[in-house]
């Protein structure tokens, strides 16, 4: 039976804004890469020339966005994500923390690390001891050593991120925020609805951090005396006094569109309709975090793939700024935008 006149409408309208948000996604992620032959610190010309007393006292101010990596596989991810930045035109410093031991020959991650200087000669390479702790699951033994990034005093501000998660648009903005030592969004996904502030956990997997050199020694203190992981260790330090970030758009997990309630994430706008394919339109980064499903670049069955999907009601419709299963087609994205970047990104690495 044919469609009402009105029906028709609606369904063209579907149709075009999906298209239309699925070409301007394709735009941000493969806009041409260029890549600088000379890469010069890009922070003041970014700022036109302002004074940014806001943010920081200094009179010559540098940024940059700071990965770690500890194997490489994560390698393969940072890479992944500072190729991202490019893509975007971010405009500030890109700089790889990596185990030193790595500059040693014959190993894969020498050769690897050849090959990003010829490919990726902007990107500043920084050897530093892996900071490690006993405790817990091997995979986040070696989390500590992203507290690395407090040591790189050469710089005003960084933005330090791990490599699990998926840049989405460029960050610039955040470097701008105003003072502070240490600021982060809240770990949402760990707090109760009706948790009082103090109770609250901070995120670690982003950090907007001033380096300096007496808090990159608390630091250090207080993880070789704990024996604690990064969250906990940022937390017992800086719960009471580090600035908060808003974790809508910075903070998003993958795992946020496998939820029926989004009322946790959604705590900055309450009054605001969960809407999967505008939050991944405007968010900035998002973490692979989809337990037990394995992270993206490890083994998964067909089985796991299939009880991770996001659920897909039958009764589930199309709106106008949105396609049916939006969590879905969203989510699924996140691994596909991932799958791509691995296979033209890190084959430069071996």
């Amino acid at each position: 039976m044919l469609l009402s006149a009105k029906r028709t409408i609606i369904a063209v309208f579907v149709l075009a804004s999906c298209g239309l948000l699925f070409l301007t996604q394709r735009k941000r992620e493969h806009t041409a890469l260029t890549v600088p032959t000379s890469w010069s610190n890009q922070t003041i010309g970014a700022l036109n020339g302002t004074k940014a007393h806001w943010t920081t006292e200094q009179e010559n101010v540098r940024f940059a966005y700071v990965q770690y990596a500890t194997d490489i596989d994560y390698l393969c991810n940072a890479m992944i994500n500072f190729a991202r930045l490019d893509r975007f035109a971010a405009s500030f410093d890109r700089v790889l923390i990596y185990p030193k031991e790595w500059d040693e020959p014959g190993g894969i991650e020498h050769v690897a690390l050849g090959n990003i200087h010829e490919h990726y000669s902007h990107l500043e390479l920084r050897p530093v001891n892996v900071l490690t702790t006993s405790q817990g699951d091997s995979t986040w033994q070696k989390s500590l050593t992203k507290f690395q990034a407090f040591a790189l005093t050469e710089y005003t501000r960084v933005l330090a991120f791990d490599s699990d998660s998926l840049v989405l648009n460029k960050m610039d903005h955040y470097f701008l925020s105003p003072m502070a030592p240490v600021a982060v969004p809240r770990a949402y996904w760990l707090n109760d609805k009706g948790a009082s502030i103090k109770d609250q956990m901070l995120g670690s997997h982003v950090m907007l951090i001033e380096p300096n050199v007496n808090t990159y020694k608390r630091i250090i203190d207080e993880a070789t005396a704990s024996g604690d992981f990064d969250m906990e260790v940022l937390n017992h330090l800086f719960k009471d006094s580090a600035m908060i970030l808003p974790h809508r758009r910075l903070a998003l997990l993958t795992g946020e569109f496998r939820q029926s309630d989004h009322d946790r994430y959604m705590s900055e706008n309450k009054d605001e309709e969960w809407n999967a394919m505008a939050e991944v339109s405007r968010a900035y980064l998002v973490h692979f975090s989809d337990w037990p499903l394995p992270k993206p670049w490890l083994y998964h069955t067909d089985a796991e793939w299939e009880a991770a999907l996001p659920a897909c009601p039958d009764n589930d419709t199309e709106h106008a700024d949105r396609p049916r299963c939006a969590d879905r087609v969203m989510w699924s994205g996140f691994y596909e935008s991932y799958y791509r970047d691995k296979e033209s990104v890190c084959s430069i690495l071996t």
